[in-house]
This record gives C-alpha cells, sequence and structure tokens, in this order.
C-alpha cells in the first residue's frame, strides 16, 4: 500500500483510528488502567466511562490535535477525562497553555448543560488531562505551564494560577481608601453605591473631587458623578446639584445636570416602550397606544415591525 503524502489526509487517518479504538470501552477502560495515576484510579468509576461529541477546535493548530473527552464519575461527582493525541512530528512548546484553553472549555460546555438542566453550576468540574505524543523527534518540552510564563519564578509559582486577589470594598475602611485619592474615591463611591441615599458619601468626597478637577481629572470626575446619579440613589436632586456647583465645579455641576436629565429621558422612553409593548400585544391599535403613551407613531411601528418579526406580536 502506498502511504499518501498529504500532510491532512494522514492527520484525518491519526483522527479517525484514534477515535474509532476510543469508542470500544474495552480498549478505553484498559487505556485508563494503564496510564492515570493510582489515586485517580482509585476516585474513577471505569464503569461509568461515556464518550462525549467532539466539540473542541484547536483554533491554531487543527491539523495536529485530536480530542476524546470522556464523562466519568471522580468520587461520585461528574468529571471528564481528556484525552488528547498529538499527530504533528515535533513537539508543541505551547501545549501546557493549550491544555488549559481546552479545559476551560470542557468546563465552559459542562456549566452550559447543567444550566439548560437546571442543575447546580456553582461548582466545576474536574477535568485529568493526558497528550498521546507519538511524533518523530522525542519530547523535550515542559509539561508545566509555570516554565512557560515569561515573569521571573518567583512571582509565577506566588501568584500565577493560584487564588485570587479580593478587594472586598465593604471590608476596607473609608479612611484607607481616602490614602489613594485618584483610585480611592472611586472605590469609596463604588462602597456606598447602594446606601439608600448616596448623597452624604458625595459630600464627603466634594473637596477631594474638587482638588482632582484642579488637577487635571475634570473627566474622571464627571464619570464619577456620573455614576453616582444613575446607579446610586438620590433622596434630594436639587441638593445633589447644588452640592457639586458650590464645592466641586459650577461646569461640571451644569454638565452633570444635563446628563442627569438625558438619562431621565432615557428611562422614561425605556418605561413607556415596555408599556406600549404590552399594550399592542393585548392587540391595542398603534394609534391608540401611540396617544396613551405619548410616543412618537413611528416608535410604536417600529415595536410592531419587531414584535412580528421575533414572533412576540399577533402568534
Amino acid at each position: 500500500m502506498t502511504k499518501q503524502n498529504n500532510d491532512f489526509s494522514v492527520i484525518q487517518e491519526h483522527d479517525k483510528f484514534f477515535r474509532e479504538i476510543m469508542q470500544d470501552m474495552r480498549v478505553a477502560r484498559d487505556f485508563v488502567k494503564a496510564h492515570l495515576p493510582q489515586d485517580v484510579l482509585t476516585a474513577i468509576d471505569l464503569d461509568y466511562l461515556e464518550l462525549q461529541p467532539r466539540t473542541l477546535t484547536d483554533e491554531t493548530r487543527r491539523e495536529s490535535a485530536v480530542d476524546v473527552l470522556f464523562k466519568t464519575r471522580i468520587d461520585g461527582q461528574e468529571g471528564y477525562l481528556f484525552i488528547l493525541a498529538e499527530h504533528q512530528s515535533v513537539p508543541d512548546p505551547l501545549m501546557p497553555f493549550r491544555i488549559i484553553h481546552y479545559t476551560c472549555k470542557v468546563i465552559a460546555r459542562h456549566l452550559r448543560q447543567q444550566k439548560s438542566q437546571g442543575k447546580d453550576t456553582s461548582r466545576i468540574p474536574l477535568v485529568y488531562p493526558i497528550v498521546v505524543y507519538h511524533g518523530k523527534r522525542p519530547w523535550k518540552y515542559s509539561r508545566d505551564i509555570r516554565d512557560i510564563v515569561g515573569a521571573p519564578r518567583e512571582l509565577v509559582d506566588r501568584y500565577f494560577l493560584q487564588p485570587f486577589q479580593l478587594l472586598d470594598l465593604g471590608k476596607i475602611e473609608d479612611e484607607t481608601l481616602r490614602e489613594h485619592v485618584w483610585s480611592g474615591v472611586a472605590e469609596f463611591l463604588m462602597k456606598h453605591i447602594h446606601a439608600a441615599d448616596i448623597l452624604p458619601y458625595i459630600r464627603e468626597m466634594a473637596d477631594i473631587m474638587h482638588q482632582l478637577t484642579l488637577n487635571g481629572g475634570r473627566q474622571y470626575v464627571e464619570i464619577l458623578l456620573q455614576y453616582s446619579f444613575s446607579k446610586g440613589e438620590i433622596q434630594d436632586d436639587s441638593a445633589f446639584f447644588d452640592l457639586i456647583r458650590t464645592r466641586v465645579s459650577p461646569e461640571i455641576g451644569d454638565k452633570v445636570m444635563g446628563l442627569a436629565q438625558r438619562i431621565r429621558q432615557d428611562t422614561w422612553q425605556e418605561a413607556q416602550l415596555e408599556y406600549a409593548l404590552r399594550m399592542l400585544q393585548e392587540g391595542a391599535e398603534p394609534a391608540f397606544v401611540a396617544k396613551i403613551t405619548k410616543l412618537p407613531i413611528e416608535k410604536i411601528n417600529e415595536l410592531v415591525t419587531s414584535s412580528a418579526t421575533n414572533d412576540d406580536f399577533h402568534e
């Protein structure tokens, strides 16, 4: 038999061969028993190996990878055995990253399935990866992703893929936040944004925001105040705008007031559009809906067209 010279055809043959043999559960179980560490074997239910549909792709090296994914039970919980058969002749130095990339895809698909079935999505499954390599050259690269991170090893070991740093603003004292003026004012407002009235907290930071304005931070302060108005509760709008004009900046006060008016208008229009949609779905005539909601008839007609397109209007 003459060997095919086309690389893609050769890879297809490898793909077909490897997936076909792994569909035989006798082969799959024997493979697992031969190559998994004993503590993993002890935890895995070998009577429950379910070959998964092939949905993973390697966007950069599609031509060289064959993935086989088994769902199993690991200590009674759903988990996965991920076998990647590498068919290229030269080892890939980025394989540790590719394994993490694939693992995240497996977990993401698992969570989507759990969510669609109404199951718990607060925990993720264990994915155990195995790479099968049979290239012409011996494998010479590291299997540890820490070895390919371009940073001092002591920092990599201490921080890479370790528990993330958490800034729980609710547990940080206000005085501590004020120590870092530029970022602290934003963190302070984020900390108190859910208060029944955020105005007292804005009053506390007014002088700092004024100083930021004088030091080239006018746009930043505008963003802070717009955020406070749109996301926070303010019991007295007049007092809010007066505070900005007198203690922060008259110009910023005028600009934020204009933004606030647009926010109110957008919020009102959004509410009216929702109300109009409900009326249309209940059979009201577009002209009547426009009169009641005081929205332009063109907007109402857009709702009619959009609703019909989405099968939400006149089923």
